[in-house]
């Protein structure tokens, strides 16, 4: 099935009032974290379901070149072959074009994927069978991942504004092997200050690239890379 751009947006607009409302929730103490992120994930299946689209699935709404633009800058720190992790993985479309990306690079890339959203997953393993194993089922506030990977790709939205660095510290103590790297994005310029921000926070050192598409849009991804001891950060209010 495929949506109209009118049902796309009120779809969109649908998952976003779910998500402002959940965040209202979590901020007068009436939803916690898990609660939330919860919530948040179900809201956005429910939207990337309704369209057989698998960029659509993935929360993009353009067309093939759009989207190459857009998330190919996801390789700029993958400098060598090895393990990846897409977290936040969805229907598993970003996990086949990079790749498939990787390779035309001369780099093999070995795919795994974290969903929280068991819809997803199940849509995920039906497209992806060869991959069924690998892509598991989670929350990445509280999953232990069987395994660390030379590579791992998040977004900082998946946990509040205030865990964020925690995330990028616990990714990076827990998930990434050492010499591998965290990957974070892309992200608009309004957000890069804020996710640079979350890195040195995490007592990371970012390093940032930067792809422009076809319409002027810029975006960037963060990263930095693994190993050293395991950092305690304090716990935010």
């Amino acid at each position: 099935m495929a949506l109209s751009p009118i049902e796309r947006q009120h779809a969109k607009t649908e998952a976003q009032a779910i998500i402002d409302n959940a965040s209202q929730e979590l901020e007068r103490g009436t939803l916690d974290e898990v609660g939330w992120t919860r919530v948040v994930a179900d809201a956005l299946a429910s939207a990337y379901l309704r369209d057989d689209d698998p960029r659509w699935q993935s929360g993009f709404d353009g067309d093939s070149q759009l989207w190459r633009d857009a998330r190919e800058l996801i390789l700029a720190p993958v400098h060598r072959a090895g393990t990846f992790l897409d977290i936040g993985c969805a229907t598993g479309h970003l996990m086949e074009c990079l790749e498939s990306w990787a390779m035309e690079q001369g780099r093999r890339l070995s795919m795994f994927g974290l969903e929280l959203s068991r819809a997803l997953v199940a849509r995920a393993r039906i497209r992806l069978p060869e991959l069924g194993s690998r892509i598991f089922e989670g929350n990445v506030i509280n999953w232990s991942p069987p395994r660390s990977f030379t590579f791992v790709h998040t977004g900082l939205e998946y946990v509040p504004a205030a865990r964020r660095p925690w995330l990028v510290r616990r990714l990076l103590d827990h998930f990434v092997e050492p010499n591998g790297r965290l990957i974070v994005g892309p992200v608009n310029q309004a957000d890069l200050a804020a996710t640079i921000e979350a890195f040195e926070r995490a007592a990371a050192r970012p390093e940032t690239s930067e792809r422009t598409d076809r319409n002027g849009k810029a975006r960037h991804v963060v990263w930095c890379g693994g190993g050293g001891a395991p950092v305690v950060l304090p716990t935010p209010p």
